[in-house]
């Protein structure tokens, strides 16, 4: 019995050193990266835009389109385009809504939706330019079409695998809300909170802009997501408990009953959110919904959606996975309309997650993962996405407009 006891702890100490090891071993990309190797993969398929050829399509677009302007903004060597739509049309009072594509370098997907997008938003797709011309009436739009440009560099260079940016931080792990310092190689943080160039350009922009709404877009599986990522508890159930709490240990103090209100309006809006994609994701995605850290079988800290709610106090913040490149068949169509839709999601978000490269896995494989190689799938995903983001904000707008947190704005006469 005592060497059959030393026998099961060893094994089981000889389980730990294997998994700490495993822990700490670099990906066959991060050696790449360190040494400076990249892969040598083939050309992205002809339907894909590269980073020069997108800017150059939104700068032909903004010429024949009068309510849309793109500027640059920089912190030290990075630049960081940024397109706006509608700020000439209607009163000052609409909704301002912000919009990240391609916080992940390897999603290439993101910021080709961000493109159509545009387009949408430019009244080029003439079924959805009445939708469009109404929703930038109440609301204007903000994108940041690519946030990890360097990054995004590595992965047009043939290293489809890259996540991070060009200093392997995880963007979608650097902000300031409940930031945990970590050695994984994809979701590495940062030194700290905001250390990367682009980081701080977003968040100086956003507290300029100071949006109503946030939504950030990301591939690799099907999901949309609200807060919160860095816990597991529903956040309107969690203020409900804590209401109660309150309100019994102080019951007459004016202030307590200030933070009881404020909690409230934070429990409206979650509520909200969810109500709004109970009813968007049946026609567009079918997938999971609802918040992150519940939906999710881990926790993601330093996130930008947990952090345009909870630090720059947005009304609503969102996060939507596109696409998700194992589903059987990929894209079919499934109502009258001709809209499409993604079945069939498993549990990686490329959003929150780590989706560490094994050592089997090659560059072509990682490109499958998160974008779709042929070309009806991808028009697919865009036509479908676009139509989604356009649903999403007019339902936000007409929520906001109930609460008479925008005013009614009137569109001015061309």
């Amino acid at each position: 019995e005592l060497h059959r006891g030393i026998l099961t702890s060893m094994a089981s100490l000889l389980t730990f050193v294997i998994g700490a090891a495993s822990a700490l071993k670099l990906s066959d990309t991060q050696h790449r990266h360190l040494s400076g190797e990249r892969a040598q993969v083939g050309e992205l398929p002809t339907f894909f835009h590269k980073t020069e050829t997108i800017y150059a399509e939104l700068e032909s677009l903004s010429s024949k389109c009068d309510h849309m302007e793109i500027s640059d903004l920089s912190v030290g060597k990075t630049t960081m385009k940024v397109v706006n739509f509608g700020a000439n049309i209607g009163g000052p009072s609409k909704m301002k809504v912000l919009v990240y594509f391609g916080e992940h370098s390897r999603e290439l997907i993101s910021p080709e939706s961000a493109l159509d997008f545009a387009r949408h938003l430019c009244y080029e797709k003439k079924d959805t330019e009445d939708q469009a011309r109404n929703l930038l009436t109440k609301a204007t739009i903000r994108m940041v079409p690519i946030v990890n440009h360097d990054g995004r560099k590595m992965v047009e260079s043939g290293d489809y695998c890259h996540r991070t940016n060009a200093n392997n931080v995880d963007l979608n792990r650097n902000w300031d809300e409940h930031w945990q310092y970590s050695i994984a190689t994809e979701t590495f943080p940062g030194e700290q909170p905001f250390s990367e160039s682009e980081t701080q350009i977003l968040k100086k922009d956003a507290e300029d802009f100071k949006p109503n709404v946030f939504l950030t877009v990301h591939s690799g599986t099907l999901g949309l997501f609200t807060p919160w990522a860095y816990c597991s508890r529903d956040p309107s159930s969690l203020l409900e408990r804590s209401h109660k709490s309150l309100l019994d240990k102080y019951p007459v103090l004016f202030q307590k009953q200030k933070e009881f209100n404020e909690d409230q309006s934070v429990r409206t809006r979650i509520m909200e959110m969810k109500s709004l994609l109970n009813q968007i994701n049946p026609k567009y995605c079918r997938c999971e919904a609802g918040a992150a850290g519940i939906e999710l079988p881990y926790l993601s800290p330093g996130t930008s959606m947990d952090w345009m709610f909870d630090k720059l106090n947005v009304d609503y913040s969102f996060a939507f996975e596109i696409y998700d490149g194992r589903s059987m068949g990929g894209y079919k169509y499934v109502d009258e309309d001709s809209l499409m839709i993604q079945a069939g999601s498993l549990k990686r978000h490329s959003c929150f997650s780590l989706h560490e490269k094994s050592s089997t896995s090659t560059n072509d494989q990682c490109f499958l993962m998160f974008n779709p190689s042929m070309e009806k799938k991808y028009d697919g995903a865009m036509d479908n996405w676009s139509r989604a983001y356009l649903e999403l904000f007019q339902g936000l707008a007409k929520i906001e407009e109930t609460h008479g947190r925008v005013g009614n704005a009137t569109q001015l006469s061309f």
